[in-house]
């Protein structure tokens, strides 16, 4: 764990998530190769995972991190914009990162910053990663999802929750989990079922996936802290 794997997936989940508004994504979609946003978000996203090393003698990953990461995002726009398109596209990205991070160096990162990097990264992934995950499946799930959309409101409150969810694992603080669990089904749930039974079931459906999914990156974090730990 003190490759700088850690630190270059940070800047990934940043730069592809955190630093990549919609219009970027539908000007890509709409123009592919010839996008100039494609090429900045690009470019962005082959610089900051190096930043984030602090190894400025690794410069030639940028370069290959442009070339795969520019090559993956066009084919993506030639495929349906579905789960199995963000799965594919996101796991080739990291594939490649992993490859650089322990194939192409042997640089490694001092052992108390991999704690930090495990954080950094834990909490980067249950915000805009897993909240596009959890609506592209809800999509496959859920018919009539054209009318059922989430707005910016229910993502940023989704957000929040599962922040809230890997403090309380992280502090050990389950029972404050329960808490939230009881709060969301009494103002979200009655509100939804109001709507009918569809956007009730979508809700609930939602509200247990992103649930669950920031349980499991919070034991998860904890997991490879005790491993940490124990070497």
């Amino acid at each position: 764990m003190n490759s700088v794997f850690l630190p270059m997936l940070a800047g990934h989940l940043i730069a592809d998530f955190w630093l990549q508004p919609e219009s970027w994504v539908a000007h890509k979609k709409e123009n592919g190769i010839k996008s100039s946003k494609m090429l900045l978000h690009v470019v962005i996203v082959s610089i900051l995972p190096l930043l984030f090393t602090f190894r400025l003698n690794l410069w030639w990953f940028v370069p290959v991190i442009f070339v795969t990461h520019l090559l993956i995002d066009f084919f993506k726009t030639k495929l349906k914009d579905n789960i199995v398109a963000f799965l594919a596209d996101q796991l080739s990205h990291v594939l490649v990162l992993w490859i650089l991070a322990w194939r192409g160096t042997d640089a490694e990162i001092q052992q108390n910053a991999v704690v930090f990097w495990i954080y950094v990264c834990g909490f980067v992934l249950i915000t805009n990663p897993i909240g596009i995950f959890i609506g592209k499946f809800l999509n496959v799930l859920i018919s009539g999802k054209n009318t059922l959309a989430k707005t910016d409101v229910s993502g940023w409150i989704g957000i929040f929750e599962r922040i809230l969810i890997l403090i309380f694992i992280i502090t050990g603080q389950f029972s404050g989990i329960g808490f939230l669990i009881a709060a969301k089904s009494v103002f979200r749930f009655n509100e939804a079922k109001e709507d009918g039974n569809k956007k009730a079931e979508y809700f609930l459906l939602g509200t247990l996936i992103s649930f669950t999914l920031a349980i499991i990156v919070g034991l998860g974090i904890l997991k490879l802290k005790e491993l940490l730990c124990s070497n």
